[in-house]
């Protein structure tokens, strides 16, 4: 486990490309031929990669294995469509969005397409994303699990792109989808293992362990009172796994060089102190940094126990005691 717990940053020759349907039909009205002559030419994966999880990184890695000259990409949606559709829907997200970048700038795609979802988007029909956008972005060669559906109401997959791509320019591949204990690989899986606190499955199935990542907050500065100093996220969109402590390990993006860190983190409301909303509060041993307004990756790595309210501090500050020696017992026996 412990070379799958690492800064997340996207590789220097990796860029990252934001487009809109809007902008992409202005480009093709001005001057269709001369747009994609100039766009290099692609071999992409395309997908919303929620998580980035193993069933992904499969299929990425098909599309740089191609050849024939052409740039392992990547083209995914931003934000995803269930999102778009369900704006009040509680947090699932599986990884934010720069994880998610550096993600599959790891997995392999030097140039990563990030498409708006929006009203354009969901109103281009299936013949015309096919015949006019992707050969716009400059896509020769597709790659989607043989499930990928696209356009208005989900009118085209896999079946179409391949009859009717040559015809635009693409060639398109179907990847089968990954599978595990004859069960796919999924997002929807890696979820249900997260909201039962079966972090060893979701490492599995993510190819590392669940990572909640953001900027260093300046909180109630109450764990110092008590002798354990935290640091402090917001969820976000994250999917909240059960509220609870958890044995982590953490990661600077903007200090790779730092040695991976260990502690522990309780992720919940605080009841004992009355708190309201979730967050993430991690206490890493032997460390001495200032990482206010810094962005850190935390990984969740097993589930102690559930969150509870307790009476006093001092029974807090024990049974914090007892959560500290349990999570590094657990992180001898990883080393």
């Amino acid at each position: 486990m412990p070379e799958m717990i690492r800064p997340l940053q996207i590789a220097p020759d990796c860029h990252v490309i934001d487009w809109s349907i809007s902008q992409l039909s202005d480009h093709i009205a001005a001057d269709a031929e001369s747009v994609k002559a100039s766009t290099d030419g692609l071999v992409a994966a395309i997908g919303n990669f929620d998580g980035v999880h193993c069933g992904h990184r499969k299929l990425i890695d098909k599309a740089a294995s191609h050849g024939a000259g052409l740039i392992p990409s990547v083209i995914t949606f931003q934000p995803h469509p269930r999102r778009y559709f369900q704006p009040d829907l509680p947090g699932f997200g599986l990884v934010d969005d720069l994880d998610k970048m550096a993600l599959l700038s790891d997995a392999g795609a030097r140039r990563i397409i990030r498409l708006q979802f929006d009203d354009a988007m969901r109103q281009t029909t299936a013949t015309d994303f096919m015949s006019r956008i992707l050969p716009a972005l400059g896509v020769r060669a597709l790659y989607a699990g043989t499930d990928f559906a696209f356009g208005n109401q989900r009118g085209g997959g896999m079946a179409m792109l391949q009859e009717q791509g040559r015809e635009y320019g693409i060639e398109a591949q179907a990847v089968e989808l990954e599978s595990s204990q004859d069960e796919i690989i999924s997002s929807s899986r890696i979820r249900a293992a997260i909201a039962r606190a079966d972090m060893a499955e979701a490492t599995q199935y993510l190819g590392r362990p669940y990572v909640i990542s953001g900027i260093v907050a300046h909180g109630e500065k109450r764990g110092r009172t008590i002798g354990f100093p935290t640091a402090n996220l917001l969820l976000g969109d994250y999917l909240v796994p059960p509220l609870g402590v958890y044995a982590i390990s953490a990661a600077l993006p903007d200090a790779p060089h730092q040695p991976i860190m260990h502690g522990v983190a309780n992720i919940g409301i605080r009841p004992t102190v009355n708190g309201e909303m979730v967050r993430l509060e991690a206490n890493l041993f032997d460390i001495d940094l200032d990482l206010y307004d810094r962005r850190i990756n935390v990984y969740c790595l097993d589930f102690i126990r559930p969150e509870q309210k307790f009476e006093n501090f001092d029974k807090l500050r024990h049974q914090i005691a007892q959560d500290v020696e349990t999570a590094r017992a657990f992180h001898a026996k990883q080393n």
